[in-house]
């Protein structure tokens, strides 16, 4: 049975990766599972990182290493020591579905690896991986927990508006629908920003990686559209159904999702959203907006449509004229008592089926086999 984890994870204090602590961490521990994290960002280079690491698994006992680290951060011969100690070995691809190429090299050498998308999934089998499973996001039921007092006839979004969020927000919002946003960088928006130089090396390096593969093709292409195009459409339309406010805690996360008619959630990745057929991944706000008791408003897809019911747990469209229409019907305070309903309805499936302990016990079965 696997209780002790070690977690290979380069971890700072920002967002991008403290979210692993409030979901994934936290949901664990509360299953009896004791994480332990080895973060090489502490040591002076990989080389020392690594011989730490076989240090640390040579004097205590784990029964599971994992990472989602790729590149060549973590060293073909610490794994392989690792797993010659009997321990098992599991790869988080988080980005696989854009970013597959940064696993190539380990990834045929762990006992599990665990893809978010499944789109890239003929690229891992073709690398020599046999054990691959696929799930997506998830989110923990103890920290989003809803609280229901009242509602507010109003559409939400969490987060920085860009893309093709800075897209359908402009649309709601030329169609008279009230929308609230909450964003620190929009509370700034009419201060002078500092330009990050841009390293055209790394910009060449990226399309490169991009061109490797159909999806990541798909990328480049919606880039180049977007720039000739759309590029115009970067500031959000200001207008009277705009409300402003800094982004949020976690705490007050849970409120607005719960306490909102609508919580809008993209999918679109990057800038694909200007192509006919937009590529789709779903994230941590897919999970987290039902298991907070929000009721989400997002692009139909297939994969989503089998996580949560049509018009019983989440709201979905295929056209902006659907958006809109279902916008406005949701918005209607004749509703109110409908989208309570989907929201509790919402909330049962997400804590049924969309749990990080539901994720990694099929994890941890796949590797006990």
């Amino acid at each position: 049975m696997i209780k002790k984890i070690v977690y290979f994870f380069e971890e700072d204090k920002t967002y991008m990766t403290q979210w692993q602590r409030i979901h994934i961490f936290d949901e664990l521990e509360k299953h009896g599972i004791e994480i332990t994290v080895f973060n090489p960002l502490k040591y002076k280079s990989y080389l020392e990182a690594n011989n730490e690491l076989i240090k640390l698994i040579v004097n205590k006992s784990f029964d599971l290493f994992m990472t989602g680290i790729g590149g060549e951060k973590l060293f073909i011969d610490t794994l392989e020591k690792i797993k010659n100690k009997g321990i098992l070995t599991l790869l988080i691809c988080f980005d696989n579905l854009h970013a597959p190429y940064m696993h190539k090299r380990l990834a045929p050498l762990f006992n599990l690896v665990w893809l978010t998308s499944k789109e890239t999934m003929y690229l891992f089998k073709k690398w020599g991986c046999n054990n691959i499973i696929f799930q997506p996001y998830a989110a923990n039921p103890y920290v989003f927990n809803p609280n229901w007092t009242s509602n507010q006839n109003i559409i939400n979004f969490i987060g920085t508006p860009y893309g093709s969020r800075l897209h359908k927000i402009n649309s709601l919002l030329k169609n008279n629908i009230q929308c609230h946003v909450y964003s620190n960088q929009l509370i700034k928006i009419d201060e002078p920003n500092n330009v990050e130089k841009i390293s055209y090396l790394n910009v060449l390096k990226n399309i490169v990686e991009l061109m490797r593969f159909p999806i990541g093709r798909k990328v480049f292409c919606g880039a180049v559209v977007k720039k000739l195009f759309y590029n115009k459409e970067h500031i959000i339309t200001k207008n009277e159904y705009l409300d402003i406010s800094p982004s949020v805690s976690f705490d007050e996360m849970k409120y607005i999702y719960a306490n909102n008619s609508l919580s809008l959630n993209i999918t679109e990745l990057r800038n694909t959203y200007v192509l006919k057929k937009p590529l789709h991944k779903l994230h941590l706000r897919t999970f987290e907006i039902p298991m907070c008791g929000g009721l989400e408003l997002t692009s139909h897809t297939e994969e989503l449509a089998s996580y949560f019911d049509e018009g019983k747990e989440i709201v979905l469209y295929k056209s902006e004229e659907e958006l809109l229409s279902k916008a406005k019907f949701y918005l209607n305070p004749k509703n109110n008592n409908l989208i309570l309903k989907m929201k509790k309805k919402a909330r049962a499936r997400a804590v049924k089926e969309h749990t990080w302990s539901n994720r990694f016990e099929a994890v941890f079965d796949r590797l006990e086999k």
